[in-house]
């Protein structure tokens, strides 16, 4: 049933941002691992001495896997007691006179109070009041397609040793699309409850991170 109280719209509002900080940096740290993943696989790849066998990098690939994938499990949970993006998107999605035009508005300031309306727009009908379930349910059943194999990997192999493990494990090509699929969503939310166009996911660290890989080890 739709929330008939406005202040009880106004907590659940609410509640939903302070969810949303959590979650956004969720996924901010996703796409950081996954950036610092590839930079490093650059550099072995650039330079054919480094290119051996190694206990390292099995470790190294295997502790990305486990954590990427047990990270956006995190992310896909039902359960009651969490805070988890998919949970957060089905209540939007069964919730949405919460976030009305006229509440989306007001999170607009000076020169760009007049961008609103097409924003609003992206997540509701033209002239609509509030924003439309059917755009959260495509974001959610995208969601779910993406995560469904890494979900069962993680549930099989990583949290639990099935009895019965997966014939076929996930691919790096998967591990990707569902990552990339996180970083739009962040991007998209961001907007719907925070009004904050981003243009990258992926935080800019402020200092050379790399400097340990600039000197000899041993």
């Amino acid at each position: 049933m739709p929330i008939q109280s406005a202040a009880k719209r106004k907590a659940t509002y609410l509640r939903w941002r302070r969810q949303w900080k959590v979650l956004l940096t969720d996924i901010e740290i996703i796409a950081l691992d996954r950036h610092v993943y590839r930079q490093v696989t650059a550099m072995i790849d650039a330079n054919p001495g480094l290119q051996v066998p190694s206990t390292f990098y099995d470790w190294m690939r295997r502790v990305y896997v486990t954590n990427m994938t047990s990270a956006i499990r995190r992310l896909v949970d039902w359960d009651t007691r969490t805070i988890s993006l998919i949970r957060l998107m089905e209540e939007i999605r069964d919730q949405p006179e919460v976030i009305s035009r006229r509440r989306f508005a007001g999170r607009y300031r000076g020169v760009v109070r007049g961008l609103y309306h097409g924003d609003f727009e992206r997540f509701a009908r033209p002239g609509a009041d509030k924003i439309d379930p059917g755009v959260i349910r495509l974001q959610r059943r995208g969601l779910l397609e993406a995560h469904g194999r890494l979900r069962t990997f993680v549930n099989k192999h990583v949290a639990h040793r099935a009895r019965h493990p997966m014939v076929r494990l996930p691919t790096y090509a998967e591990l990707d699309k569902c990552v990339d699929l996180l970083e739009q969503l962040g991007k998209e939310y961001s907007l719907l409850l925070e009004a904050e166009g981003l243009t990258d996911v992926v935080p800019v660290i402020q200092y050379d991170w790399k400097a340990p890989f600039r000197i000899p080890w041993i």
